[in-house]
């Protein structure tokens, strides 16, 4: 069976034509999931992948930093926002079936394509049908939940390095808790398209797996504007949030920010284009397990600002 609603273009695409769609001091809290950050001194949404690389080569010529975008619900930038160019890849849309394998651009939303094949009986993507983000940002931080994750039904990612499309089978992008070598830095390149392999199911059983999953997250995270996990679990012992509940972090406040009261290891946003609220509370979270405990948490969540602790990196969210 194959299916196509969809496929990336490749047409050519020059810096200079580009140069008009680029946009200057672009919001980007609208853009992120927790509704924060300052706004991106350029900013372009690429159309297709020919968009893609004269955007990456307008960096190039300009000597500017850039970071790409993809659905921004793993990301806090900071009230300054970014001072580079945002490579927002929200329209590099297409997905297509080839049999029992799915392949969709980086642009698609994870749960929008977990749904599609779940419906249509394919098994594999049930743990993904309620987890917001892209398809090209899931890859990035491994996404996962109910105990799979990306690394359990990629095949391959396309890879745009440099110049090049390279397609590399998924052994090749260091996927693990969380990471992967395109968040690390190890690997330089931009996600353009996947391959994920399923298995062919009762459509009636993959439904009902899908909506247990959904059903399981809507009673452990709340709702409201939020990046999700805050932090990552350490390698052993507790989890994040158990450390963080242990801690007395449920409820902690600053300005509009807020430790959600069901779950200790996620921020609730009340506010707008307040990211100074949320990034120093996720310091003071930090701080109260480190004292207590003594463990230092990871952030999950990828941070733009002067105070993280990890180095800025620039890959698809």
């Amino acid at each position: 069976m194959s299916r196509t609603t969809g496929r990336i273009s490749d047409d050519a695409g020059s810096p200079d034509a580009l140069e008009e769609r680029v946009l200057h001091n672009r919001p980007l809290w609208k853009q992120t999931s927790i509704r924060a950050g300052g706004p991106a001194h350029v900013y372009v949404r690429p159309t297709d992948l020919g968009d893609l690389r004269a955007a990456l080569q307008w960096a190039k010529r300009r000597d500017c930093d850039h970071v790409i975008l993809g659905a921004g619900s793993n990301v806090v930038f900071s009230d300054s926002g970014y001072s580079g160019l945002v490579i927002h890849t929200i329209e590099l849309l297409g997905r297509r079936l080839e049999g029992t394998r799915v392949r969709a651009v980086a642009g698609e939303m994870l749960a929008g394509v977990a749904w599609w094949v779940t419906r249509l009986g394919l098994s594999g993507l049930e743990w993904a049908c309620g987890i917001p983000g892209s398809i090209g940002g899931a890859v990035v931080m491994n996404a996962g939940a109910a105990d799979s994750n990306m690394a359990a039904v990629l095949s391959s990612v396309d890879v745009l390095v440099e110049e090049d499309l390279l397609r590399l089978p998924v052994e090749s992008i260091g996927l693990g808790y969380r990471t992967s070598s395109l968040l690390t830095g190890d690997l330089r390149g931009t996600v353009v398209e996947v391959a994920i392999d399923l298995r062919r199911d009762d459509p009636a059983a993959c439904l009902q797996r899908a909506r247990s999953s959904i059903e399981d997250r809507l009673r452990r995270f709340p709702v409201g504007a939020s990046a999700g996990c805050i932090f990552r679990n350490p390698g052993n012992g507790p989890t994040a949030g158990e450390l963080l509940d242990r801690a007395g972090c449920k409820g902690m406040r600053v300005g509009r920010a807020a430790v959600s009261t069901r779950h200790a290891n996620v921020v609730v946003n009340e506010g707008s284009n307040n990211a100074n609220d949320i990034l120093t509370l996720i310091e003071w979270m930090k701080r109260r397990v480190l004292d207590a405990y003594g463990v230092v948490l990871r952030e999950e969540v990828v941070r733009f600002d002067r105070e993280s602790s990890d180095p800025l990196r620039t890959d698809v969210r």
